[in-house]
């Protein structure tokens, strides 16, 4: 009997142990299944790359190659797994497309309205009065027999003696009153046409009755100046180039100057010489005076808005200690020719003259009180035709056309598309697609 209970027990013992074998592999057939897939889905994520634009990333490869936007050569895009994210990139910041939200890490500012009052530093230089210029011309033809004058930019005083002139017809003139005076004493008609003659040809009163006195007629006759000032030979000499209406050529907004041209050197010849004849009404010579110069100042396109005549001027003349102060008196109608600059007049008296013509200054002008909503100038983004600025909202920056209008140093007026209570990032030199972002404004 207790043979057989032995054989019993040790028959149950093999069944459970099969069965406990049975089950562990099982669980290891199952165990090794499993990792064979996620070995297999691994490979399959680490063998499988992908290509994209830095530029675009929107543009996906599954091969090298270069971008069908910009040209750029395509790279390796990161895997996700190896960095994963929860709705948010790696800054935190919710990104969008460029149309509508840029990435930016810079502070943000309000607009502020106010009243600003700015000082604009300009440049300019000395020219002659243009009004201060006069004109002596020949009332009679004839050969110059002798000039008293010998180059340009020669000071001449009112009543000095320029240059003689033989005239055939002054010389017929002058021996009809001899003739008349000999021969028809009595015809006090005729005597008096003869004078009159003679003055409206040139002849003063006193040259008149020195002719009648000795008889003989003058061969030249002399012309003097009934003006003082420079001589210069033509109306364009005398500022030669730096006359107000011209333009300067190279000059900028963002006030970079060019000097202005020289006028005909103080060595230079005259055109008029011993000799040469000269028609009636012929312009001989022009006379500059100096007892007024202008100071031509030159403005940008973006301060002409702040101009106003009668405005007050600190000038800062070139080989001038002290500053000298004025007022602007005329602001020309139209921009220089090859200029971009609206120019200024400021009328200076000139005792002794001291202020010469060409010299180069710098002026401060008080600029007129304005009231606006301002912000920096670097928080505006100029895209040619539009101006942006990146308005803070929820999720972002989101950017939005502005109007703008006067610049005063560094802050900029806004017009419209803007209000005071926006925030605002402060640099518009934001992270973004740049191509994609021109084309969505």
């Amino acid at each position: 009997m207790k043979k057989n209970w032995n054989n019993g027990k040790a028959g149950a013992d093999l069944t459970t142990f099969k069965k406990l074998s049975n089950l562990i592999l099982a669980f290891a057939l199952a165990f090794a299944a499993c990792e064979s897939n996620t070995s297999h889905e691994g490979h399959a994520l680490e063998e499988k790359t992908v290509y994209t634009c830095p530029m675009h990333p929107e543009i996906l490869r599954d091969a090298p190659g270069t971008c069908p936007i910009c040209g750029m050569d395509l790279v390796k895009k990161e895997n996700d797994l190896a960095n994963p994210v929860t709705g948010l990139d790696s800054n935190g910041i919710l990104l969008k497309p460029t149309n509508q939200y840029v990435l930016s890490s810079t502070t943000t500012i309000r607009p502020e309205r106010k009243s600003l009052s700015d000082s604009l530093e300009v440049s300019g230089f000395l020219t002659y009065d243009a009004r201060q210029l006069k004109a002596v011309s020949a009332r009679y033809g004839g050969r110059i027999e002798r000039l008293y004058v010998r180059f340009p930019f020669q000071s001449v005083k009112k009543g000095e003696r320029l240059l003689d002139i033989y005239s055939p017809d002054l010389a017929s003139a002058q021996q009809d009153l001899i003739f008349l005076k000999e021969n028809d004493a009595q015809n006090t008609t005729l005597i008096a046409n003869a004078r009159r003659r003679l003055s409206l040809l040139g002849l003063t009163d006193r040259q008149i009755l020195e002719l009648e006195s000795n008889r003989k007629p003058f061969l030249s006759l002399p012309v003097f100046s009934p003006y003082a000032g420079l001589l210069v030979e033509s109306p364009g000499a005398a500022p030669a180039g730096i006359m107000p209406g011209t333009g300067m050529n190279g000059a900028k907004t963002g006030q970079s100057f060019s000097p202005p041209p020289s006028a005909a050197t103080p060595t230079a010849e005259l055109s008029l010489k011993e000799g040469m004849y000269v028609q009636p009404g012929q312009r001989l010579f022009s006379l500059q005076s100096l007892a007024t110069v202008w100071a031509i100042l030159e403005f940008s396109p973006s301060n002409v808005q702040s101009l106003k005549v009668g405005q007050a001027v600190e000038l800062r003349i070139e080989s001038f200690v002290e500053p000298v102060c004025g007022k602007i008196n005329y602001i020309e109608p139209l921009y220089g020719s090859g200029s971009k600059n609206l120019r200024a007049r400021v009328y200076l008296p000139n005792p002794g003259g001291r202020l010469k013509p060409g010299t180069l200054l710098t002026a401060s002008v008080q600029a007129l009180s304005r009231s606006a909503l301002w912000i920096p100038a670097t928080a505006a983004l100029d895209l040619g035709k539009t101006t942006v600025v990146f308005v803070k909202t929820a999720g972002g920056f989101q950017s939005r056309k502005i109007s703008t209008g006067y610049r005063s140093g560094p802050l900029l007026e806004v017009v419209s598309g803007l209000s005071p209570n926006e925030e605002i990032a402060e640099n518009g030199q934001l992270l973004m697609d740049s191509e994609g972002f021109v084309k969505a404004n």
